[in-house]
């Protein structure tokens, strides 16, 4: 009986096979550059649908702080640290974030606002410069209110000295008040969202970078 004897040349393959090994690191490290990206995109656009008319600034809160190397397999997504300081109650709980005022939040009442709905940065910054020069601008610290002194009326006013009493109220505006801090009454999700992100699409990341280390090998 007839013996057949079957080599096989493998020296082709394993050189294949290596320059494949040495691309895995790559592979990996596109993969999780490629989920920090997704993550930092889902989470960014979920702002938009938890807070009512977010600002821009809030719509760009997160950020890749840190993209993954073949020699550190590691990146890290994270929320820039100006908008982590308003946002973290959001995640974590607790009282809404606030700028001194003994803690108290700061609510606009007949004072221009912003379209998000919020009191624009010039105009606080000028209410503020109008309390430090004690102008026109004051604040009644019994109640909290801070109230803007009117200019006397040109008409001449009649009747009783008494009666100006009621004149005083239309002579001055209220614009803001300092309200009790309170919980925040929403929840950000911020990390598992990022962790969700991760494990659905966790697979497609890594089997795309696969298919590019395959062909920057070739």
């Amino acid at each position: 009986m007839a013996d057949i004897d079957i080599k096989l040349d493998t020296s082709e393959a394993q050189r294949a096979l290596s320059d494949m090994q040495k691309q895995i690191p790559f592979a990996q490290a596109s993969a999780l550059n490629d989920l920090a990206f997704q993550i930092m995109r889902g989470e960014n656009d979920a702002f938009s649908k938890i807070f009512e008319h977010p600002r821009p600034f809030t719509l760009r809160a997160t950020q890749v702080e840190k993209k993954a190397t073949k020699s550190d397999l590691t990146a890290v997504v994270s929320l820039r640290p100006a908008q982590e300081r308003y946002l973290q109650p959001y995640e974590t709980g607790g009282d809404h974030a606030t700028n001194g005022n003994q803690g108290n939040l700061l609510v606009p009442v007949d004072i221009k606002r912003d379209p998000y709905g919020q009191i624009p940065r010039a105009t606080l910054k000028r209410v503020m410069a109008l309390l430090s020069a004690r102008t026109d601008v004051y604040i009644d610290k019994a109640r909290g209110l801070v109230w803007q002194r009117l200019p006397e009326p040109k008409r001449k006013r009649r009747g009783k000295a008494g009666s100006g009493q009621g004149a005083e109220k239309h002579r001055r505006r209220l614009l803001l008040r300092f309200a009790p801090n309170r919980p925040v009454n929403k929840r950000l999700g911020f990390a598992e969202r990022g962790m969700e992100i991760v494990a659905t699409r966790g697979g497609q990341a890594l089997a795309d970078a696969i298919q590019r280390a395959v062909r920057t090998a070739r």
